[in-house]
């Protein structure tokens, strides 16, 4: 059993085809340019202060720094160093306000060399930027 629509003919249809085809292809691809390779950009931070200190410091070593995260005059005590699962180099750390406010931090070297802070995930943390 065939269908005729006398309204419906091939020279009526096929503009609205190409028309719906070509916006679908107009449409932008999910993960941007991923999709051909290339690697999104990522804000080159430089490290803070405690950064800095934690990375070059030894166990035991403590400074007193100023640190837009984490307020002036913190102490920083280098309290271990460890492999992480993921195979870097890392420094565990305490840092104290005058205000006796403790924070645990962690220092990994990534495998281009630099080292960054883990995220900070025990808790509040330190009141900032006193």
């Amino acid at each position: 059993m065939a269908f005729y629509f006398p309204s419906l003919s091939c020279a009526a249809i096929r503009p609205r085809v190409f028309s719906v085809i070509f916006i679908i292809a107009m449409l932008p691809l999910p993960g941007g340019c991923a999709w051909f390779g290339e690697k999104p950009q990522q804000a080159d931070t430089s490290p803070g202060p405690v950064t800095n200190f934690m990375s070059v410091a030894a166990p035991g070593e403590h400074a007193m720094l100023d640190d837009a995260d984490f307020g002036r005059n913190i102490q920083v005590r280098i309290d271990e160093t460890f492999t992480s699962a993921k195979g870097e180099n890392c420094k565990r750390g305490t840092v104290r306000t005058d205000t006796g406010e403790t924070e645990v931090v962690v220092v990994c070297q990534r495998m281009d060399g630099r080292w960054m802070m883990a995220p900070r995930v025990w808790g509040q943390g330190i009141t900032r930027g006193q």
